[in-house]
Parts: C-alpha cells; sequence; structure tokens
C-alpha cells in the first residue's frame, strides 16, 4: 500500500482551548439538534414502538422488554433504558422519546471534535463539527426516536480505540470492547460493520510496510484481555438471561426475521436497488458527498484515518449487500465520512491558502461565504428528493387516521378512566399499525371486528391480529377507537356510549348488555 508524503505537523492546540472549543461545538450540537424534539407525535412502526417498550419498562420488568403487555425481543436494550430512565426522570413524553437519540447525536460531535482536535487541529475539528450538523440524513437520525445514533456513538468510541491501539496506546482496547459493547447491545446484528472492520484493519495493518513490526505488530497484552472480560460481562448476562427464560423464541424473534429476514429479502415493501445507499448519500450530505472519495482514499494512505476509512467502506458495502435498505440504516456511516472530509478538506485549505497572494482574513472570509452558497444551493437542489427518503409507505388516507387516531387518544388519556381495561380498537380498510396507539392509550391494545378472522388471512402483531367482539367485550365497559361510519355496525348485543369524536373516527365505552 502506498503512503502519502510525510506533512507538516502543526504546532499542537494548548489543552484549555481544547477543553473549550469542543464545549463550544458540544454546545452547537445541542442547539441544532435538541429543540423541538417534541413538536411532532411519534410516527407508527419504530418510534412508537421503541417509546412503548421503554414505558412499559416502568412498569415491568426492566431486563426482559414488552410491547403492549407481550414479551418483546427484536431489539437489545440499552437504548430503550436509556429512554427508561429519561421517562422516570422527566416524564413519558415525546421529547424525552427522542432525547436519547438526540444526546447521543451531541456525543457524537463532542467525540469527534474534542479527537480531531488533538490528532490533527482546530480547523479539522471545526470542519468535522459543521459537516457532521450539516449533513441532513444525520440530523434526520438524531432527531428520531431510534436506535441508529447510539449505535453510531459506540461505533466511533470503538474506532478512536482502535486508532489508540495503532498509535501503541494499548490503553485504547478498553475503548474499543466499550464500544463495540455499546454497539451490540444498541442494535445487535447491525453491528456486524464494526465487528468485521476490526479484523480487516488488523489485516490491512499487518499487510502495510510501514506498520510491520516483525516481534509484535499489533500488540494485546492485559488491557486487550481485561476489556474482553468487561465487554463479556456487559454483553453475555442479559442474552443469556433471556435465553434462559425463554429459549427458541428469543433467538427466533431476535435473529429470525428481524435480522435473517431483513438481511436476505426485500420486505415491508421496501423494493431498492444495490447502489440505493449511495443516492441516498448524495442527497443527504449534499454538496460535500462529492468529496467522500478522494476522503476515503486519503484515509486509507493514512495511518490514524486507516480504521475510520474501512469502517466507512465495509458499513456502505454491508448495508447495501443487505437486501432490506432503509435510509436510516446508513447513520452509522455520516460521522467516520465527516471526519475524513474534514481532514483531506483541511489540508486542501492549507495549501490553497500557500499559493494565493491575499490575506489570511480575506481568504478565509471568501472560502466561508462559497462553502455556504454551496451549502444553500445544494440543499434546495436535494430538498425535493430528500423529502421523500423518510415519508411514510402508506396512503394519505392511513396517515391521516394515524394522526387523529393519536389525537383523540391524547385527548381522552386527560379524563378520568372508568375502566382500566384494554383499549379496543375496530378500523376496516387498508391495513392500520397499532404501534403509537399502544403508546398514547397507555393501556394495552386489541383489535376487534365483529366476525372471525378467516383461516389463512396473514395476521400481523402490528397491523392485524383481531379478535371477535364476542371474544373482547364483557359486560364491564372498554374503551373503544372505531372509524365513526362503523358505529351503526355495533352488534345489537352491545351497547355503546360516545365520548370523544374527531373528523372521522371516535371514541367511546362498549358493553354487553
Amino acid at each position: 500500500m502506498q503512503h502519502s508524503p510525510p506533512k507538516t505537523r502543526l504546532p499542537s492546540t494548548p489543552a484549555h482551548r481544547r477543553t473549550i472549543s469542543t464545549l463550544l461545538a458540544t454546545s452547537l450540537a445541542c442547539v441544532v439538534l435538541l429543540p423541538l424534539l417534541g413538536h411532532k407525535s411519534l410516527t407508527n412502526w419504530d418510534e412508537g414502538i421503541y417509546a412503548e417498550v421503554s414505558r412499559e419498562m416502568l412498569s415491568g420488568n426492566a431486563l426482559v422488554p414488552h410491547w403492549n403487555y407481550q414479551p418483546w425481543f427484536e431489539k437489545p436494550p440499552l437504548m430503550l433504558w436509556i429512554t427508561a430512565i429519561f421517562f422516570k426522570l422527566f416524564g413519558v413524553t415525546d421529547f424525552w422519546a427522542r432525547a436519547g437519540s438526540a444526546l447521543s447525536g451531541v456525543a457524537i460531535v463532542a467525540l469527534l471534535h474534542h479527537w480531531l482536535i488533538r490528532q490533527k487541529d482546530t480547523l479539522a475539528a471545526w470542519i468535522s463539527t459543521l459537516l457532521l450538523l450539516g449533513t441532513f440524513g444525520f440530523l434526520h437520525v438524531c432527531r428520531v426516536g431510534e436506535t441508529d445514533v447510539l449505535l453510531s456513538l459506540g461505533c466511533c468510541i470503538a474506532l478512536c480505540g482502535l486508532t489508540a491501539v495503532q498509535q501503541r496506546n494499548l490503553k485504547g482496547w478498553y475503548l474499543l470492547w466499550a464500544g463495540l459493547a455499546i454497539a451490540i447491545m444498541t442494535k445487535g446484528a447491525a453491528s456486524l460493520v464494526l465487528v468485521l472492520t476490526i479484523p480487516v484493519f488488523i489485516a490491512v495493518e499487518l499487510a502495510a510496510e510501514r506498520t510491520i513490526d516483525r516481534r509484535n505488530p499489533i500488540r494485546f497484552g492485559k488491557h486487550f484481555w481485561q476489556g474482553l472480560a468487561l465487554f463479556l460481562l456487559a454483553v453475555l448476562p442479559w442474552h443469556l438471561y433471556l435465553f434462559h427464560l425463554y429459549g427458541a423464541a428469543f433467538v427466533s424473534e431476535y435473529l429470525g426475521f428481524h435480522v435473517l429476514t431483513r438481511a436476505t429479502h426485500q420486505i415491508e415493501n421496501h423494493i431498492t436497488h444495490w447502489w440505493f445507499y449511495l443516492w441516498v448519500i448524495l442527497i443527504s450530505a449534499a454538496p460535500f458527498a462529492l468529496l467522500y472519495p478522494f476522503a476515503l482514499f486519503n484515509g486509507l494512505r493514512r495511518r490514524q484515518l486507516r480504521a475510520w476509512s474501512i469502517f466507512a467502506i465495509i458499513t456502505i458495502t454491508l448495508f447495501s449487500i443487505a437486501q432490506t435498505r432503509l435510509p436510516h440504516y446508513i447513520a452509522p456511516a455520516y460521522p467516520a465520512l465527516a471526519l475524513l472530509t474534514a481532514v483531506y478538506l483541511s489540508d486542501q485549505l492549507r495549501q490553497l491558502q500557500h499559493r494565493r497572494p491575499q490575506s489570511p482574513t480575506t481568504f478565509w472570509t471568501t472560502t466561508a461565504v462559497a462553502a455556504l452558497f454551496l451549502s444553500i444551493a445544494s440543499a434546495l437542489l436535494t430538498a425535493h428528493p430528500r423529502s421523500h427518503l423518510h415519508e411514510a409507505r402508506v396512503g394519505p388516507n392511513i396517515v391521516s387516521a394515524e394522526k387523529e387516531s393519536i389525537q383523540l387518544l391524547r385527548a381522552v388519556s386527560r379524563q378520568p378512566q372508568p375502566t382500566s381495561g384494554p383499549l379496543l380498537v375496530w378500523w376496516e380498510g387498508d391495513a392500520r399499525s397499532i404501534a403509537t396507539s399502544v403508546f398514547y392509550a397507555h393501556r394495552p391494545v386489541q383489535q376487534v371486528q365483529p366476525q372471525p378472522v378467516p383461516l389463512g388471512t396473514p395476521t400481523d402483531k402490528y397491523l392485524f391480529q383481531p379478535q371477535t367482539f364476542d371474544a373482547a367485550v364483557t359486560s364491564t365497559p372498554s374503551l373503544i377507537l372505531l372509524d365513526t361510519y362503523l358505529v351503526s355496525q355495533i352488534p345489537a348485543n352491545f351497547t355503546y356510549h360516545r365520548v370523544l369524536s374527531g373528523r372521522s373516527m371516535e371514541v367511546g365505552y362498549i358493553a354487553r348488555r
């Protein structure tokens, strides 16, 4: 492998200036990522599901995740625990359902800024901060209540540790194992991108002529083994406990549909081409995504950046090979790409400055204005395709009905409840998810309909798994959410009393006569 020529090392930044710079970058990230987290209701599917699992932890066994008061094994619990702690301390709100993701984004910005200001210089550190906070794909995942940003933070911590080991600081093994533990306990199989990066990086290091030390090329030592022991203590107990309690059911849900099926089949109407993520990156990180290829190549040539380049390439490649592709899956690549591009761009700007016969003030002012113009123009040009990346994969009527049901459930939850039983939901036509209904109802949700489901009809716990009225409704009144036009179809042997009504839906109490 070829190497770049030696670069002149800039004077190191004093420690107090590094601290101030990192604090300013962290404050900027808070200003960008934290405001208005709760101004929109949670979206169906992932946001609503994760928030509800976290809410149910407050009243149940925090070690065994539950959704709709049934065991739920789709994801590891780290982000769910964090959100549950926020709910316990500050209340169950939309803001705190998303705060864990946003604060993880703030931590990533601070970590990269601090790492670059130590490894490179202040210019590269601030370019990385501005690039990351100007990457629409990164901003989106930070402002939704999902798990991808905490996964990304774990990957960044591990990469910092791997680079420290490369630089003969063997305490970096602790960072690597800690980051890997965070990644695995956040999103399980998605941490495979980090797991693959480590042996590939070591192999590349051993093959690179200047990094070969025949006596001890990559030293492990006691820090490696102690870090591994701590990693196993952090990761194994929960997995073994769930396997002990639920056995094959845990393995099937944890690794079956939500890992193997997603990797091998295009499911849930997510039909995309292999180059989907190249398109996502192009419109989510414009205009500086055009520099990514050069930054990746530059990173492969420079030792202290090699781990970041390998990780970014493996992340994009692996998720492109997987058959189910969603825009937020690529989130772990954004910090690495921002860091690599910051180093590449800072070097190019300094070289350009030395060639230009103008004052530094004039040069940097012109550069800042040009970058701002390019960013605004690119944001406007990519706004339309970007708006379609994260839109719902259902019709507008279903989206409208889901929003209306949330409004009704929020309103009725503020009123005294004469019954604590499950919320019954009755709607017909296109399938609507009940993921957010469970969260806003603050009680179990059971779909109902007058007639039994015909044999062979596909069912899904989030979409369609109804009981009959006769099985679900007793003489004790039950709260029911239904389409208004269905009221006239309630069987004669049941009584119904309306409580709240909306444009096309209403909430009431139903009981057997």
